[in-house]
Formats: structure tokens, C-alpha cells, sequence
């Protein structure tokens, strides 16, 4: 692929080219969600063709759900140290192959592994694409730009069912499959094509080994040593494990995920029994709720901009710091549990599809509002390790979430929507006592952390000078130092070097 790196500053991309690259990310995002879905329409016809059990066939859904919260971590990883387009080109040549496996498996263990490996392949979008606009955007726009970026990986399980129903009734299960890999091929041509290497040239090779020239550590990662590779770009990772912060918000997301996946599967056996739909209404009952996921998703983004914007007019730049952006999740305190409550007692007492459709829709926009803050959180509070962070936090949230999708089914039918979605909606708002912590402690949690591993931006020298929290924001237009770009990103990469050479 030649010359990986780049050599210009990505944060001074025209406007033009930054949203291109946000629409080619949340592109991206999408293949991962909709894999996971799409195919769930089929799982009867899947189960008749390969001759074996529901169980079996209900394996192949786990494999897929488990490896998309794992794999994000070696991606995150080696993104942040060896760049974003070759990962993305990597993962997504073996998400076309593993498609098309799927689609030419003749037994239930053949479809089980093609499965795992495309979901390899295809968990690297979300990830990645978080890397990407941290690398580009600023954060005082950072907000919008997620925004923007989570409706791609959020359209994926509402459009999954619905073009899955039709493909598996018209063309056959394995349609489903080939479907995907068509999805993939194209997401190939356009990163290949159109996405550039947003990780700088001077930072992949600090991150790589700060002991060595640049000269070499570029020869050695053309030739790709595993061994080293896989210890340097899982280190930061392995070291982000002990910061409270990181590990509180990360509880804070996965209830929230597993409470949506208690939600979703059961969406459709639901609106089935109490309004005798078929398989193709239900899938555009689906459709309302990712209308309010897509609105959540651009209307959190634009209320967090506000919310730094404000708070920056207030205290000044160099006393806004990364806690007192969860201020903007404080609309899903109410949403959620409301949104719950609304779906809950309407489908329990049988009213009209509208009433628990427009419950559906408020939960949605409180997910969004409580999803946005805390992603782009985990973005600013780590700096130089973005995509490792947000990689922890999916791989968490993913694994719970499938135990959660197992046990769905069997909770509504053994206490029924409105006694569990009441629970849910109680656990939720209990569950924002977490971020509140956050917010309240974070800061000293963080900094703490920072300064016992050393992994803080506290003393790097640039010029001969001090360079200390306060004094730097890679995302400001004046550095102590300098004012120019370019001594706006050295100051940055001597930060990355000090938390780098501490791990």
C-alpha cells in the first residue's frame, strides 16, 4: 500500500474532505451491526436447510455477537499504532471472504466458524471509524461529527431485518450473505480510494518503540514483526484496565447495552402476538425506532457542542476538561427510563401499536443522548489512545449484551413486558449514579491514575519547555510553545511519547 502515513496535518483538511471522511466511516460502521441482524429473519429456513437445531443455528447469532466485542481490541490496537486504512483494508477483505463462506456453508459448524471470522472482519468499523474523526475533527465539533458518525453503525439493526426478510423470502438465506459481501466489497473500493491515513507519520513512530530512528521503526513495520507489533500496540490497552474512569464508563455503557438487547429481539414476537403482524410489518415497526436513534444521534452530538461551547464562554478553554462534557447525558436521565415505562405498560395492557411505537422512539433518543457523551468522553480523556478505549468499551458491552440477548425471550415470558421493562427502566436510572461519578470524581480519578503510572501528559519537554495539562489542548489553535499547527501537533506527540515510554 506503499507509504501508510501522513505526513500533513489531518485537522486542517478542508470541510469538504473532513465530511467525506465521516461519511465514509459511518459507512463503514455500518457492516458490523447489520451483519448481526440481517440474517435473523432466515434462522427457520437455515435451521431446514443444514438439517440441524435450533441450538446449532442459534450459535452461529453467539459467534458472531462475541467476536464483534472482542475483536474491535486488536484493531483499536494496531490502528493506533500502525494507522487506520490498512486496518480497514485488512478487515474488510476478510469480511467479503468470510460472507461468502457463510453463504456456501453446508453444515451448522462450518457456518458457526465463517461466522466468527466475519465477524472479525467486519467489528473493526465502529472502532476504527472512532480513531478517524478523533484524529480529525476538533473537539469543540467532535459532538456533531459522532453524531453523524453513530447513525451508520445504528441504521445497521434496523435496516438488517428488513432487507433480511425480503432477501431470505425471495432469494434464499444464503442471499443474506452475498448481500454482505457485495456491502463489504464496496466499502473496500471507497476506503481504499478515498479515505487517507489519518494517524501522523511522527506519532506512529513514537508509538512504535521511542528507542529507535523513525528510519528504522517505518523499515520494521513494512516488514510487519508479530511478535513486536502485538506487544507494543496491546501495551496502552492492558495499562487503560486499571483507570477508574475508563472502567466506570464502561459500566455505565454496557447496562445501557444490555438493556437495549433485552429490548430489541423481543420486538418482534411481541408486536406478532399482540397485532398478528407479519415479518415484513414488523420490520418497518423497526424503522421508527431507528428514526429516533438516528435523531438522538445528531441531536446529542449538536447538544454537546453546546454544551462545550458554553462551558468554555464560562470557565475559558484551559479549564474545560473532559468530565464536564457528561453534562450533555443528562436528557437520557429522563428519556430512558420514560421511553421504558411508556413501551412497557402500553404493550402489556394491549393499546393501539402507536402508543408503545412512540415509547419505542423516546427510548431511543434517550439511548442516543446517553451513548454520544460518554463515546466522545472516552475519546478526549485519552488522547493518542482513542480507538484502544472506545475497543474496551465495545468488547465489554458486546459480550454482555449477547448473555443478555439469550435470556430476553424467556424474561418477557416468564414476568411479561410490563414488569421487566419497569425493572429495566429502575436499573437505568439507578445506572446514571455511575456517570454522576464520573463527572463529580473523574477528574481526580484520572489524573491520580496518571500520575502513578506515569501515563499523564505532565512532563513532556518541547523547545526546552515544560508542557504540562493546562498549558496544552491539541484541539486549541494556541499551544504555550507555539501557535502554528505544526508545533500543535509536536506537542501532542511529545505527550504520546512520555505516556508511551512510562507503559
Amino acid at each position: 500500500m506503499g507509504d501508510i502515513y501522513a505526513d500533513d496535518n489531518p485537522r486542517e483538511y478542508s470541510k469538504l474532505k473532513k465530511n467525506i471522511i465521516i461519511m465514509i466511516v459511518a459507512f463503514s460502521g455500518i457492516s458490523g451491526p447489520i451483519g448481526s441482524m440481517i440474517y435473523m429473519p432466515g434462522l427457520t429456513q437455515i435451521q431446514t436447510s443444514l438439517h440441524t437445531s435450533t441450538a446449532a443455528v442459534n450459535g452461529s447469532v453467539s459467534a458472531y455477537v462475541v467476536f464483534m466485542g472482542i475483536a474491535p481490541l486488536f484493531w483499536a490496537s494496531m490502528s493506533d499504532a500502525y494507522g487506520r486504512k490498512p486496518m480497514y483494508v485488512y478487515s474488510l477483505i476478510i469480511s467479503v471472504i468470510a460472507s461468502i463462506l457463510c453463504a456456501i456453508s453446508r453444515n451448522a459448524a462450518m457456518l458457526i466458524v465463517f461466522r466468527a471470522i466475519q465477524a472479525i472482519g467486519s467489528s473493526s468499523g465502529q472502532t476504527l471509524g472512532a480513531g478517524v474523526i478523533a484524529d480529525t475533527i476538533d473537539v469543540a465539533d467532535r459532538g456533531k461529527a459522532y453524531g453523524v458518525f453513530y447513525i451508520g453503525p445504528l441504521l445497521g439493526p434496523v435496516i438488517g431485518p428488513t432487507v433480511g426478510g425480503a432477501l431470505c423470502q425471495y432469494l434464499g438465506w444464503q442471499s443474506t450473505f452475498y448481500f454482505l459481501a457485495i456491502v463489504g466489497f464496496v466499502l473496500l473500493i471507497m476506503v481504499f480510494v478515498f479515505l487517507p491515513e489519518t494517524v501522523r507519520r511522527e506519532r506512529i513512530e513514537m508509538l512504535t518503540n521511542d528507542n529507535e530512528s523513525g528510519q528504522e521503526i517505518v523499515h520494521k513495520t513494512e516488514k510487519f514483526r508479530a511478535l513486536q507489533n502485538l506487544k507494543t500496540a496491546f501495551a496502552p490497552m492492558l495499562a487503560m484496565l486499571g483507570d477508574p474512569t475508563i472502567l466506570v464508563i464502561t459500566l455505565y455503557n454496557t447496562v445501557i447495552f444490555c438493556c437495549l438487547y433485552f429490548l430489541t429481539p423481543t420486538i418482534t414476537e411481541t408486536f406478532q402476538r399482540l397485532y398478528g403482524y407479519t415479518s415484513t410489518v414488523v420490520g418497518l415497526c423497526y424503522l421508527v425506532f431507528g428514526f429516533g436513534l438516528m435523531c438522538g444521534s445528531v441531536s446529542s452530538g449538536r447538544y454537546a457542542d453546546y454544551v462545550v461551547r458554553k462551558l468554555r464562554e464560562k470557565n475559558g478553554p484551559e479549564n474545560v476538561y473532559p468530565e464536564l462534557r457528561l453534562r450533555a447525558a443528562f436528557p437520557s436521565f429522563l428519556l430512558i427510563p420514560v421511553g421504558y415505562l411508556i413501551y412497557a405498560w402500553t404493550t402489556e395492557k394491549g393499546v393501539g401499536v402507536y402508543a408503545p411505537l412512540i415509547g419505542l422512539f423516546v427510548y431511543a433518543l434517550g439511548q442516543m443522548n446517553a451513548f454520544t457523551p460518554t463515546s466522545v468522553y472516552l475519546v478526549d480523556s485519552k488522547p493518542g489512545r482513542s480507538a484502544s478505549a472506545v475497543g474496551i468499551n465495545n468488547a465489554v458491552r458486546s459480550v454482555l449484551a449477547a448473555v443478555a440477548t439469550i435470556f430476553s425471550s424467556q424474561c418477557v415470558e416468564a414476568a411479561g413486558t410490563g414488569i421487566l421493562f419497569t425493572i429495566l427502566a429502575a436499573v437505568n436510572v439507578i445506572n446514571c449514579l455511575t456517570l454522576v461519578a464520573v463527572m463529580v470524581w473523574g477528574k481526580k480519578w484520572r489524573e491520580s491514575f496518571e500520575e502513578r503510572t506515569g501515563t499523564g501528559p505532565v512532563a513532556a519537554n518541547t523547545k526546552g519547555s515544560t508542557l504540562n495539562e493546562k498549558e496544552f489542548d491539541p484541539n486549541n489553535s494556541t499551544v504555550a510553545t507555539a501557535g502554528d499547527s505544526n508545533n500543535k501537533y509536536n506537542a501532542e506527540l511529545a505527550i504520546v511519547n512520555s505516556r508511551v515510554s512510562q507503559v
